[in-house]
């Protein structure tokens, strides 16, 4: 990883993440998360950040395509977790369905299901499957 100083360029091995509350945390973890919100995503998903919280939405007609673009996207994303040894929180990890569907799809994580919730909380705001 490379950040450039008054002095020039500095170069160091990123081994693993840095300590919170750190000056370079932020810069570091801008350059790490601009790789995954830079991709070009498939029409019907669309990555959103907000420092470590990201959100996807999803949209599609049928359960069966938000599970496969569900599918689609969480594999990239995993990918992009496991290149930077990132660990995603289950516990703190749900989805909403905003839909006339009854039955959602079945959304994956590494083999586990994440769970289904009838609202979320997102940067304070609580959003319900109504969206009210």
């Amino acid at each position: 990883m490379a950040m450039e100083t008054s002095e020039g360029p500095v170069l160091w091995e990123k081994s693993q993440g840095c300590p919170q509350g750190s000056c370079s945390g932020p810069a570091i973890w801008n350059t790490v998360a601009d790789e995954i919100l830079s991709v070009q995503w498939r029409q019907g998903v669309h990555l959103q950040a907000f420092a470590d919280d990201f959100a996807f939405i999803i949209t599609d007609n049928t359960r069966e395509g938000l599970r496969k673009l569900s599918k689609l996207a969480l594999d990239n994303f995993k990918e992009w977790t496991d290149k930077n040894k990132l660990h995603v929180s289950m516990e703190k990890s749900s989805y909403v369905l905003f839909s006339k569907l009854v039955r959602g799809p079945k959304i994956k994580w590494r083999n586990q299901s994440i769970n289904r919730k009838n609202h979320l909380k997102y940067l304070g705001v609580t959003i319900n499957h109504k969206l009210s």
